[in-house]
């Protein structure tokens, strides 16, 4: 075959808004800390609904600083759903949390109010992760979590701009959720290259949000407790740091990136559902491959098409049909290797047999999804995928 590039499942959509928001900022004198931040977090809050964003360094991150927050240390005991990411769990490892893995759909991936229900341990705070874009049952979940005195956080690293058709939207907290965070990815919904956020509603969570992604300074008068404030506290140099904390601040180059995009996130949207689509009409007449749909109700903003495949039924294992799409330049993924077959989590407490996270991962197949994904491209992918589903064995 041709000498074709290879496709990978993910990729960011650059263009010259973009390179120009972030050559303004390289001609101007701020390159951290200034107003394409303030300018960023404003667009976060209008595509999330939330009262307050705060962007900081990467998605990582962001979940630490969020369930920091919240609480979250030596005595937490948090629920996470054993499909995701590592940083989930990570996250609270690192602040000295237990954490408990809870099963998911095997169908969606996704956390729901049966497996919550199903958990006997008592959670002080769970995490629901809205996987590949498509949305949980917050409402389900919140419900559980007010009856158990459980604080909700999302993370919502997929699904930056998805949505239901009541006009809620992720991160408006309307369903309780103290803060939900999101990942910038290049190869996610927008990209500034490195990048991440919480949205929050809480006014005081925010405000101790932007501290601690700034080494934990704080400049409030009334919070001051050093020596120095009686003398020095009218100048304007003067500061404290009463903790630990990092550097987690998200550079004026990022933001006006992140920006620039934000301005195309609904042709973004549009885009992956396009594709999504077109993926889901040429699997329907393919035997052993099944797209996913989106729940009633919802729009998601699909971060991933996570196909699904019998690969009994197509008489190759999965490894065997990765490498036939690579020898044909497409480069798919797996998301994910469940938390419970990770040694980081191997001494996590269960809340069940997590045969639903081992389902899921078992069939799941990312395939190329983005923007920029020409119409020829999109072809081949099917074309490959009709020739692995059909050619003799």
């Amino acid at each position: 075959m041709p000498d074709l590039p290879m496709l990978s499942y993910g990729r960011q959509s650059i263009d010259e808004s973009d390179i120009a928001a972030v050559v303004s900022v390289l001609r101007g004198q701020l390159l951290t800390c200034g107003p394409a931040v303030e300018a960023f977090e404003a667009a976060i809050c209008q595509v999330s609904g939330a009262a307050h964003a705060v962007a900081v360094a990467n998605g990582t991150c962001a979940l630490r600083l969020a369930y920091q927050v919240a609480g979250i240390g030596p005595g937490s005991v948090v629920g996470v759903p054993a499909m995701t990411f590592v940083a989930t769990a990570s996250q609270a490892l690192l602040l000295g949390a237990q954490v408990v893995l809870l099963d998911v759909d095997p169908l969606t991936g996704n956390l729901g109010p049966e497996q919550l229900a199903a958990c006997t341990q008592p959670l002080s705070h769970l995490v629901a992760v809205h996987v590949a874009g498509r949305l949980c049952d917050l409402a389900g979940l919140s419900a559980i979590c007010q009856q158990r005195g459980i604080a909700l956080i999302e993370d919502a690293s997929h699904a930056f701009g998805s949505t239901w058709d009541d006009g809620g939207r992720c991160g408006d907290g309307r369903h309780g959720s103290l803060a939900a965070t999101f990942s910038f990815h290049p190869v996610k919904n927008i990209t500034t290259a490195e990048g991440g956020a919480i949205v929050t509603n809480d006014a005081q969570a925010a405000a101790r949000l932007r501290s601690l992604r700034h080494h934990g300074i704080i400049r409030d008068p009334g919070q001051w407790q050093g020596a120095l404030a009686a003398a020095d506290g009218n100048s304007p140099w003067y500061h404290e740091f009463h903790a630990p904390s990092q550097n987690d601040r998200l550079s004026d180059l990022h933001a006006a990136l992140g920006f620039s995009q934000c301005q195309r996130l609904h042709a973004f949207k549009a885009a992956r559902q396009a594709i999504h689509e077109r993926y889901a009409t040429a699997l329907a007449s393919l035997p052993g491959l099944h797209a996913p749909a989106a729940a009633p109700g919802q729009q998601p903003f699909w971060h991933l098409c996570a196909i699904s495949g019998d690969w009994s039924a197509l008489g190759r294992s999965r490894a065997a049909a990765v490498a036939a799409l690579q020898a044909q330049g497409i480069a798919p993924q797996v998301h994910y290797i469940p938390l419970h077959q990770q040694p980081i989590c191997a001494a996590c407490p269960r809340a069940a047999a997590l045969a639903g996270a081992d389902a899921f991962y078992q069939t799941v197949l990312s395939l190329p999804c983005y923007p920029d994904l020409s119409d020829a491209d999109q072809q081949r992918v099917i074309s490959a995928l009709t020739e692995l589903a059909r050619q003799e064995r």
